[in-house]
């Protein structure tokens, strides 16, 4: 019995240390959302309750796929190296270093982490802002009025589960599939199990990947 128990509680460490579970939501007060709609603003957050990944990094990267082609990545320049700002107060050279993965960064005091993607869709292209606790990044992508922001990963039971150390799909910005000459078009249909094959398959021309890597 100890033996077993011993067994259990060694899985769980390997389990939790391997990967970890995040969660999305939306807006739910029915008059933002309405507001929301009228403008062409989506936002969604993710979220992560696990306290063991407290010192790691959440880290996005996009990628930009037309006619099947990878034709752009971006990650909103969060590397873990020292940068040196210059400025010039009261007549004295000063140095301001900064680490952007001190700001992505789970902090200790921290009981969950949030990072909130906000998008306003315009004619031929699309306003980002990502947010964390303490920092923020904008971009701008090409883009139609049908695109939609959409959870790409796949949950694992009632979980969505996320490996450590690993860049994992998780949204995806993208327009729908088109049947009957356009007359129907569908979401949900499209699947998410290997976006980056959504131009052969679905003959999806132009979508966006967003990777979540956690270290």
């Amino acid at each position: 019995m100890k033996a077993l128990i011993l067994f259990l509680l060694l899985t769980a460490n390997v389990y939790s240390q391997d990967s970890t579970e995040i969660k999305f939501e939306r807006i739910t007060n029915i008059e933002q959302r309405l507001a929301n709609q009228l403008n062409n603003i989506e936002i969604i957050t993710i979220v992560c309750k696990d306290t063991t990944m407290r010192g790691k990094t959440f880290k996005l990267i996009t990628e930009e796929y037309k006619d099947g082609k990878l034709v752009k990545t971006d990650d909103y320049g969060m590397t873990c190296e020292d940068r040196e700002d210059k400025f010039e107060m009261n007549g004295e050279t000063v140095v301001h270093v900064m680490n952007i993965c001190n700001r992505i960064r789970f902090k200790e005091k921290e009981f969950e982490y949030k990072i909130r993607i906000a998008l306003k869709q315009e004619q031929d292209s699309s306003q980002f802002i990502i947010q964390y606790s303490s920092f923020w990044v904008n971009a701008r992508y090409f883009s139609k009025k049908n695109f939609d922001l959409r959870v790409a990963l796949n949950k694992t039971g009632e979980k969505y589960i996320v490996p450590i150390g690993e860049i994992t799909p998780i949204l995806t910005y993208n327009p729908p599939y088109e049947i009957e000459g356009g007359e129907m078009s569908w979401y949900c249909i499209l699947d998410t199990e290997n976006p980056g094959k959504w131009y052969e398959d679905y003959n999806i021309d132009h979508f966006y990947i967003i990777y979540l890597l956690i270290e």
